[in-house]
Order: structure tokens, then C-alpha cells, then sequence
């Protein structure tokens, strides 16, 4: 209930506080969720790249390694990119690929969820913003027409 601008301005701030939070939190879902697409994305290049890792090891003779090697540069880099980035990931000797897709899919969830409350506090929150504009228009408007009204009555006095 809103009776006056006092009223408008701290539910106004108070709608911006929880949007801004709300944001918070999803700007931190958004970017775990980047985190773990990464993740997957170095579990792919590792497994697409593993078996020419796995052939370039097992050639003894120098000059047919540099052969293989040049022949799959791009697919060997991409897996030893990988292999770096997800040096730490392990877990009992596997990665945790069941349980990244299990919290982006989690995070995406809550992600939407945090939209969703979003969008209807935002469009509130616009709806105010106007009307407080239109009252500072008014009050502006009535404090020039009073300042115009109090030089007349000084000019007719003098």
C-alpha cells in the first residue's frame, strides 16, 4: 500500500535490493554453468584425443613418431589442452562426468527458476519507476508555477 512518495521510493529500493540479489545469484549459477561446459567440453577432447595419445606412446622409432605426431597435431593438442585442464578433476581415478551433467542440469533449473522471479519484479519495479517519474514531473511543475506565482506577487508589491 502506497499512500506516499516516501511510501513509492523505499518499496521501489526495496524491489531493486531483491532483483539485485536475485541477479547476484543467478550471474553465479550462469557462470558455474560455464565452468562445467567447460569441464565437458575438456572431457570430449580427451576422449576424442586419447587413442592417438595412446598410438603416439606406443611407437618406438623416432622419425615415424614425428610422422604421426605432424599427422594428428591438431587432435594431440587438443587432448594435451585437456589432459592439463582436467589434471585435478580426477576422482578415484575417473572423471566426474555423471555428476557435472547432474549440476549444470541442476544449475540451468535454478537458473530458470531465478528468471522467472525476475521478469514480474522487474516489470513492477518498471510500472513504479513511471509513476514516480510522473509525480517528479508534477512536483517539479507545481514548484515552478509556485516560484513564478511568488515573483508576481513581489513585483505588485513594489
Amino acid at each position: 500500500n502506497l499512500y506516499t512518495v516516501d511510501d513509492l521510493e523505499n518499496t521501489l529500493h526495496s524491489m531493486q535490493d531483491k532483483i539485485d540479489a536475485l541477479k547476484k545469484s543467478a550471474s553465479a549459477k550462469q557462470a558455474r554453468i560455464k565452468e562445467v561446459d567447460a569441464l565437458l567440453r575438456m572431457v570430449d577432447y580427451y576422449k576424442s584425443g586419447k587413442p592417438a595419445a595412446d598410438k603416439l606412446k606406443s611407437i618406438c622409432f623416432e622419425k615415424s613418431r614425428q610422422k604421426y605426431k605432424a599427422e594428428h597435431d591438431d587432435e594431440l593438442r587438443t587432448f594435451y589442452m585437456a589432459e592439463r585442464k582436467l589434471k585435478n578433476q580426477w576422482v578415484d581415478g575417473k572423471l566426474p562426468v555423471h555428476a557435472w551433467r547432474k549440476e549444470k542440469s541442476k544449475l540451468e533449473t535454478e537458473y530458470q527458476a531465478l528468471q522467472k522471479k525476475i521478469r514480474p519484479l522487474h516489470a513492477d519495479t518498471k510500472k513504479l519507476w513511471a509513476i514516480h517519474y510522473s509525480i517528479y514531473q508534477v512536483q517539479h511543475e507545481q514548484e515552478r508555477q509556485n516560484a513564478v506565482t511568488r515573483q508576481k506577487k513581489q513585483e505588485i508589491e513594489h
